[in-house]
């Protein structure tokens, strides 16, 4: 061992001696102080020192046969140690952990804070991008749904606070009984007179769908109507509404002259609705301040898809203004828009039913069949020759298009109708599968515009409901008249008098 006296000379001459073990017990214990306690003077000498210790190591280790005292053992075990225990290990690494264990050991307190305050960073971070990477999200809070339910930290859709409360699947009552809801485009009618300010409406009918269990017929049942009101316009239109869409557990509805995708909500008693504006969107390609003309929305791989009447805008004398009708729009789950030209999908439908150009389809109502693996079109106007505005109101039609996903292969099946049913007037403008019936039962709406081409007084309007299959084309139930002298064009399979969740702020 070495002592502070010893020259490095006198420790090179010992390379063969042996320590001494009948050394005292002070003088070991004053050895051992020098060597743990007492910084060296001479960072030379203390590293020669260190080299000839270790060349020694057999030297200096006493024989485990040897008798100990307390001393002597004491004195082994800083001999066994690999390094004298007052100095870092040599290599960098042990030096950086040391100082850092030394910086905590003397510093606790304000290590733990640091610690505390990046934890809480990191669950700041975490909650923030589980809000979505949108680009638009703000924090509104958490919302809990009454007792015992998940909680939401996050922006809905279309910027709603809460999440949606309707389903299809509430709309079933058992395997036969359904009940639904259907709105009006009352287009010019609706605007409401004898309001000091500019209101317009439009008339949600709810109602049951019954199918007979032995005959597999339909008959239904009308509930009392409700009137939805909002001030949103176009140049003095507005609430032209053009379907109805249970989306993302919302119930929506599309004003096709403003293009307001408007959300109906139900009063806290559900005994009443009202609607909400979630989206404007343009038509076309999106670079026009024009509403655009909705008619039609389906929900495919979990995406709404909006659409128009598929087919071109023209002037009086038959010229293509523009194409901003065969395009649509996609929103997603996350209030995302994107849009695509639908114009060679439209054409080939055209092309199916003999109404290529100069001829056309006015297209009000077309699903997507997660079942069928199908696009399902139920043209509301079929003509083979060029448009005409007041020929047009006769140019109904009975015909479903089935369509593939890639548009390359299609089928026509034709509606099985009796004779009384096939007014020309008749056209379809919505329809909505009935549930359980792997998308192969379809009620539908049938509207009339008659003589609606010059002054509004003489405009009539009405409206039916039927039911048929989609892919034999068979009736089960005849049309119905709704005895409201109105044109409804959107319809979906929910319960209106669903209540809203006591929604709690935490």
């Amino acid at each position: 061992m070495l002592r502070r006296n010893q020259s490095p000379a006198s420790l090179n001459n010992s390379h063969h001696s042996h320590i001494s073990r009948s050394s005292s017990s002070s003088q070991i214990s004053s050895t051992r102080f020098d060597i743990e306690s007492s910084a060296p003077t001479n960072h030379t000498s203390v590293h020669n020192n260190t080299s000839n210790k270790m060349m020694n190591a057999d030297a200096d280790i006493p024989s485990s046969t040897a008798p100990l005292t307390s001393s002597s053992s004491l004195f082994t075990m800083n001999i066994n140690r690999s390094e004298s225990m007052a100095y870092a290990s040599h290599t960098s690494l042990g030096t950086q952990w040391s100082k850092f264990v030394y910086y905590v050991r003397y510093n606790t307190k304000t290590f733990v804070i640091g610690v505390g305050l990046v934890l809480v960073m990191l669950v700041l971070l975490m909650d923030s991008s589980e809000g979505g990477s949108s680009g638009n999200s703000s924090s509104r809070g958490i919302y809990i749904r009454g007792s015992g339910s998940s909680s939401y930290a996050r922006d809905h859709w279309g910027g709603a606070v809460h999440p949606g409360y309707f389903s299809v699947a509430d709309s079933v009552e058992d395997d036969h009984t359904f009940h639904f809801a259907a709105v009006t485009d009352l287009d010019k009618l609706s605007v409401v007179k004898d309001s000091n300010k500019p209101l317009f409406r439009s008339t949600l009918l709810p109602g049951i769908l019954t199918r007979d269990a032995s005959s597999h017929r339909y008959k239904i049942e009308f509930e009392k109507p409700r009137t939805l009101v909002s001030q949103h316009n176009e140049a003095g239109r507005g609430m032209e509404l053009s379907e109805l869409t249970v989306y993302q557990n919302r119930l929506l509805s599309f004003d096709d002259r403003t293009g307001t995708v408007f959300e109906i909500l139900s009063s806290d008693d559900g005994n009443d609705s009202y609607v909400v504006p979630r989206f404007v969107i343009t038509e076309g390609a999106g670079d026009t301040d024009k509403g655009m003309k909705w008619e039609w929305a389906t929900i495919k791989d979990n995406e709404l898809v909006l659409g128009s009447m598929g087919k071109e805008f023209t002037g009086p004398n038959g010229e293509i203004e523009n194409t901003n009708n065969l395009w649509v729009a996609i929103l997603n789950e996350r209030g995302e828009l994107r849009r695509e030209d639908w114009g060679s999908k439209f054409n080939f439908v055209r092309s199916l039913v003999g109404a290529s150009s100069p001829g056309y389809i006015i297209m009000e109502a077309i699903l997507w069949s997660d079942h069928l693996q199908r696009w399902v079109f139920l043209p509301r106007r079929i003509s083979s020759t060029e448009y005409d505005e007041v020929a047009d109101e006769r140019k109904g039609s009975n015909r479903v298009v089935l369509v593939n996903d890639k548009f390359t292969e299609g089928e026509v099946v034709e509606i099985k109708m009796k004779a009384s049913d096939m007014d020309p007037l008749h056209g379809f403008s919505s329809f909505a599968f009935v549930p359980g019936t792997n998308d192969q039962h379809a009620m539908a709406v049938r509207s009339v515009e008659e003589d609606c081409t010059g002054a509004d007084e003489d405009c009539k309007q009405r409206s039916y409901i039927m039911v048929f299959d989609v892919l034999t084309g068979d009736v089960l139930m005849d049309e119905v008249h709704i005895d409201i002298a109105e044109k409804f064009e959107g319809i979906e399979f929910v319960n209106i008098y669903t209540t809203p969740p006591k929604w709690n702020k935490i």
